[in-house]
């Protein structure tokens, strides 16, 4: 074997597709070990594979890796000749796998100490766990002799390290050309634990040296890790297939943003990352993560909830650092109770996770899942919140959707706008009334086609949020709460169209989405508006079916948080001992 060589346990994506490259790249032998047979001849058969980086859509580069050896975890002795001349090993495994692999290490330098070579060895862990080199050697230690054990002590070293680079699903054309391509996002470095190397550290540009392995160990996994189960949870309700779909739907990017910015104030204060470093760091993870060429996928990230729930995984994590520090973690929160819903078919930590709460309730799941104690009650609460919240949110987005479909297909096939928000709203929250749908009859073009006026899609958002809050005819001098709470929804429904169109006058609507508007009076002005789309998908038929699903929106925000307040008073009215537990 040439002078340098590594034992890669574990040929998969990371195995291959970064720990590989990085120390090919440095003139290293890699020897791969795997125990799938199909990949271990793969490998031997091809004798080579490609690497892409895909960085971002301007940058894109492919790499060949060859002359690499290959061996199943069946060839005891190959392993066993690759393990005693090499100084280093790697392992890319899933934590769940660390006791054999370990385990079978472990075995091989005590036959490298045999043959007479006490030279020392680093074994580089290369997986996303929390602190992963006390749990390695565990396993790496259980069955050695009180003299093998100071002779790991002296020669072995555990060293600890951060795999920010990602392999998704490469895309199917990739593959096509090569079985075994991986497809990465190209991040260059593999920052590892500088102290725990036993003897010299391997001189490979690619690794940076880190001090104090705890602080940037806990900072990728507080913000990398957390930032991509938030988007993958989030987007996982809202049925989207890629991370960078959720990033641009601006709600969900919102929450990942606002989980990021609770993260980075508390491990500034716990590690003493600066301000200035720390936003450099979130700019970059948003980046990385906003990268189409990658294709990251949103299963991908959300898989396995058990192990991502944990008490220091990537959202608990966070959540207890800012508790530590009193810094609120709403964000943080919000995506807990959405990883709790989590539920995929294929997935079998989900549905063991979804049994569990469906047999012993929210609360004891989140105890036991998430390791959290009595002494935390306070942010078991709060999870327990937005768990229940969720629900409801789900159940109000489907009608909100329900809405949209409602008043798209009415528009399209009846016309009138402020009509068609009637009747799809008030049939989604089942408040229909006949007369107020006829009463709407003369919201259509601005008001009785002229333009100038309020959009009628708004006009009867406006007398939907009224239905449900209403100052009753009964009441004409009271009902001041619901006077002041249609106010501030309906100023709400306000700011959605200013965001959306710029505007609520009809005139200027058309203006936005036709390039001029149009005076429906006249009928060669109503043909050029049919012309110009007018009824078609994007025309205003997408205006009144996003006025209802707002409309609906805004009215449930109110409804689930005043839900969730009374049933809060109720919990705080009943005796101690007389409080329910969860569902």
């Amino acid at each position: 074997m040439p002078a340098k060589s590594i034992v890669i346990w574990g040929a998969g994506r990371i195995g291959r597709g970064f720990v590989g490259d990085l120390f090919f790249h440095a003139g290293y032998q890699l020897v791969f070990v795997d125990e799938l047979d199909d990949l271990v001849e793969q490998l031997k058969k091809s004798g080579k594979y490609s690497i892409v980086r895909a960085v971002n859509a301007e940058s894109i580069n492919q790499v060949e890796i060859s002359g690499y050896l290959a061996l199943n975890t069946k060839q005891k002795k190959e392993i066993s000749d690759a393990v005693s001349n090499s100084d280093l090993i790697a392992t890319a495994v899933y934590p769940k796998f660390f006791k054999n692999v370990a385990s079978d290490v472990s075995k091989y330098i005590k036959i490298r100490k045999e043959r007479g070579n006490n030279n020392p060895i680093n074994i580089l862990l290369c997986t996303n766990l929390v602190h992963a080199g006390p749990t390695f050697k565990s396993y790496l230690y259980g069955n050695l002799t009180k003299e093998q054990a100071q002779y790991f002590d002296e020669n072995v070293g555990i060293v600890e390290s951060l795999v920010i680079r990602i392999a998704p699903d490469p895309p199917q054309s990739e593959v096509e050309k090569d079985p075994l391509v991986v497809w990465t996002n190209g991040y260059p470095e593999l920052p590892v634990e500088e102290a725990a190397f036993k003897g010299n550290i391997p001189k490979v540009e690619s690794l940076r040296l880190v001090e104090n392995m705890r602080a940037e160990e806990l900072r990728k996994i507080y913000t990398y890790n957390m930032c991509h189960a938030v988007l993958s949870y989030h987007g996982h309700m809202e049925e989207y297939k890629l991370l960078v779909d959720c990033l641009a739907d601006s709600h969900i990017r919102k929450e990942a943003e606002g989980a990021l910015h609770e993260a980075s104030e508390a491990l500034q204060i716990e590690y003493g990352f600066s301000q200035t470093e720390m936003q450099k760091w979130i700019k970059g993870v948003l980046e990385q993560t906003n990268n189409p060429t990658i294709g990251d996928t949103v299963i991908r990230s959300a898989a396995d909830p058990l192990r991502k729930l944990r008490r220091e995984d990537r959202l608990i994590g966070p959540a207890l650092l800012c508790m530590k520090h009193h810094i609120q973690s709403s964000s943080l929160v919000r995506a807990i109770g959405v990883a709790f819903h989590f539920f995929e078919k294929n997935d079998e930590a989900s549905k063991q996770m979804i049994a569990l709460i469906d047999e012993k309730g929210i609360k004891n799941a989140v105890h036991e899942i998430c390791g959290l104690r009595e002494t935390e009650q306070s942010l078991i609460k709060e999870i327990i919140k937005a768990y229940k919240q969720v629900a409801l949110e789900v159940e109000w987005q489907k009608k909100a959707k329900s809405a949209f479909y409602l008043a798209h297909e009415y528009e399209k096939k009846y016309h009138g706008c402020g009509q068609s928000v009637v009747a799809a709203v008030y049939e989604t929250l089942e408040i229909f009334d006949d007369e107020v749908f006829n009463s709407s009859t003369g919201l259509c073009g601005g008001i009785g086609l002229v333009n100038e006026a309020s959009c009628s899609a708004f006009t009867a958002g406006a007398m939907a949020i009224g239905m449900v809050f209403p100052r009753r005819r009964e009441n004409f001098d009271g009902d001041l709460e619901n006077k002041y709470i249609t106010f501030r929804l309906v100023q709400a429904l306000r700011e959605k169209f200013i965001s959306e169109y710029g505007s609520i006058c009809c005139a200027d609507i058309h203006a936005k989405k036709y390039g001029r508007s149009f005076d429906l009076r006249l009928k060669e002005e109503r043909n050029a508006f049919e012309d110009a789309g007018g009824h078609g998908e994007d025309g205003c038929t997408d205006v009144v079916g996003k006025a209802s699903k707002w409309t609906v929106e805004i009215i449930s925000e109110f409804l689930i948080k005043d839900e969730l307040k009374n049933e809060q008073r109720k919990e705080i009215s009943q005796p101690k001992n007389q409080r329910s537990h969860p569902p």
